[in-house]
């Protein structure tokens, strides 16, 4: 395996100037590196090391967490097994100090947050430290990937032998570009994968142990549940007045009456209470129409230039009245479909976090270079927003919802959106996939993994992370899988892509699927391992559903297709169409035998 850094060709010496560590250091943070001749430190020889890991005997359980993964992956790596050592023993000669103890120096911890972190190395000392919850936990992280290790997906992880380990003098800070990272793909939850790639998803399986996550008390289209359906029998008034009548089902509310703001205040409180954990709690539309057309909404959607400004108006009420009890808490909300556009002579409160939904929009080009309208529509609507708030989060949508299995081509898309967000001055991004259990969506881990990296620092090259996961993943297979990875991303540069198109016989022809063929034929030949094996015929999938969508089948393909993703544990293979459901419409597409 390559390493990230200088190695001699006897491949036993790493030797880190750890300029590669702070050129991946998000965007808005601080990196300086010093390497001076002369001046490392020798963290392992030959196999052997005199370093202690020290700790706070105080430490939280993520800073331990860490420690633990240094100490595991520095064993793995060398054969070097370091001891970890609390802070009540006298400081050792050679220590790496993880995270804040009596003998790690002021932390200038300034803009650090709940995430950032130090590396520092001078003379024999080690520090990695950050004062938040998952700071620490982080560094471990970043310096081990510095070395060389990658967690490419729960079951590959990527660790270089080196049996000697020195280290040039460094001094590096890192913060993430966004408050908020969630790639919600049911393969991006695993909580071991999630930690070490420093995401924090409401959804991921994260706990103590890694310092927590951004948790949700609810998360979106809560009307409902803050205003329920059952009282309209006695207050048709708090439902919205729709063509001259009050209307009840799964609708909006009347956002000008005092008392559906009184039921979201409180209806939040209890939120916050039956959930302490909770850090945010979303107040926002039901995923539909129905919109209240009364005197008083309409004066104000009028007034503000947009249906998001009477919005924006009752849940900076809500979000006044929480932060008076509770001034640590979010209030979130959405800029969706009808709320998109943003509103005029209104901005969202500090804690208020509106999130924005390119729902219509073109995927397969970058958008602020597409000339699709809904696409432009949303860039416009981005600056717009951006203008009035530094406090966006976006719900960015990355899967085909009609056929998660369709090849989803969005990878030119993906870095320059993050990009544009950054830029923008987004806080948060939620990337919207193939979410059901056993997951299995169009290439979900390659995904989950290119925008983990990409979402702590958009500013690293989309097109290398592909490259790196691909050859960490596929081995000596990654040379037909990358081929055919491109073949999918050069049949939408003149397309339109959208997130419920179906797969298409223009799109997907014979040449196509059989250039296909043969390059997972090919890959099929050169994957080496069981696991190598494994991940070459999931990624095979997504094209052997488009043949028996889009071209002449049989029942005995259908047959093993449905067999092979129940095999692997796939659930669903749309939004809500359970794998068995496919198998009637895959079934009504095949060819009767003449």
């Amino acid at each position: 395996m390559k390493c990230i850094a200088a190695i001699v060709a006897a491949g036993v010496l790493l030797t880190l100037p750890f300029s590669a560590l702070a050129q991946t250091a998000a965007t808005g943070s601080e990196a300086k590196v010093r390497d001076q001749a002369g001046n490392r430190l020798t963290l392992v020889s030959e196999g052997k090391s005199d370093y202690v890991i020290v700790v706070s005997h105080q430490a939280l359980p993520a800073t331990m967490r860490g420690a633990a993964e240094l100490q595991k992956y520095l064993m793995q790596m060398s054969g070097a097994e370091l001891l970890i050592a609390d802070d009540s023993h006298p400081l050792p000669d050679h220590a790496i100090l993880v995270g804040p103890s009596k003998y790690t120096p002021p932390l200038e911890s300034e803009g650090l947050g709940d995430e950032g972190f130090i590396i520092r190395a001078r003379g024999a000392q080690l520090i990695i430290a950050g004062p938040g919850p998952r700071g620490t936990m982080y560094g471990c992280s970043s310096f081990l990937e510095s070395l060389g290790v990658r967690w490419f997906t729960s079951k590959v992880t990527q660790v270089p032998k080196r049996s000697t380990i020195t280290l040039a003098s460094m001094d590096v800070r890192q913060i993430p570009a966004f408050e908020y990272r969630e790639p919600f793909f049911f393969e991006a939850f695993e909580k071991e994968w999630a930690a070490r790639n420093k995401t924090n998803g409401h959804s991921q399986y994260l706990d103590v142990s890694t310092g927590g996550r951004v948790v949700y008390s609810e998360f979106v289209h809560t009307f409902d549940l803050l205003v329920p359906q059952g009282l309209y029998g006695a207050h048709p008034e708090y439902f919205p007045m729709v063509d001259g009548k009050r209307i009840n089902g799964y609708v909006q509310r009347c956002l000008t009456n005092p008392d559906v703001l009184a039921l979201a205040i409180a209806g939040v409180k209890k939120s916050f209470q039956d959930h302490p954990d909770a850090t945010i709690c979303s107040v926002s539309q039901n995923d539909c129409a129905g919109w209240c057309q009364c005197d008083q909404c309409r004066k104000l959607t009028d007034q503000y230039g947009a249906h998001s400004g009477l919005y924006l108006w009752f849940v900076n009420q809500v979000a006044e009245a929480i932060e008076k009890e509770m001034p640590d808490k979010l209030i979130d909300t959405l800029a969706y479909q009808f709320t998109e556009a943003p509103p005029k002579g209104i901005a969202p409160r500090k804690n208020v976090r509106v999130r924005l939904c390119p729902i219509s929009v073109c995927e397969s080009h970058p958008y602020e270079q597409d000339d699709h309208p809904a696409t432009r529509a949303f860039v416009a609507s981005l600056a717009a927003w951006s203008k009035i708030t530094d406090s966006l989060y976006i719900w960015h949508y990355n899967t085909d919802f009609a056929q998660y299995l369709m090849p989803f081509a969005d990878f030119v898309q993906l870095p320059d959106s993050l990009r544009l967000y950054k830029r923008s001055g987004v806080k948060g991004v939620f990337f919207e996939g193939d979410y059901a259990p056993g997951g299995g969506g169009s290439d979900a881990e390659l995904r989950s993994y290119v925008m983990a990296k990409l979402m702590w620092d958009p500013s690293q090259d989309g097109d290398a992370l592909i490259r790196e996961w691909m050859g960490g993943v596929y081995g000596e297979a990654s040379k037909p899988m990358r081929q055919w990875f491109e073949v999918v991303q050069e049949q939408y540069k003149q397309r339109h892509l959208g997130i419920y198109d179906s797969a298409s016989a223009e799109v997907f022809t014979p040449e196509v699927i059989a250039t296909g063929d043969a390059m997972f034929a090919e890959a099929a030949k050169l994957a080496k391992t069981p696991l190598e094996r494994e991940y070459v015929a999931k990624a095979h999938m997504p094209l052997r559903f488009v043949k028996l969508f889009v071209a002449p089948s049989t029942v005995e393909e259908v047959n093993a297709f449905i067999a092979d993703a129940k095999a692997m544990g796939i659930t669903q293979m749309s939004e809500g169409g359970s794998v068995d459901q496919w198998d009637q419409i895959l079934r009504q597409r095949v060819v009767p035998k003449k």
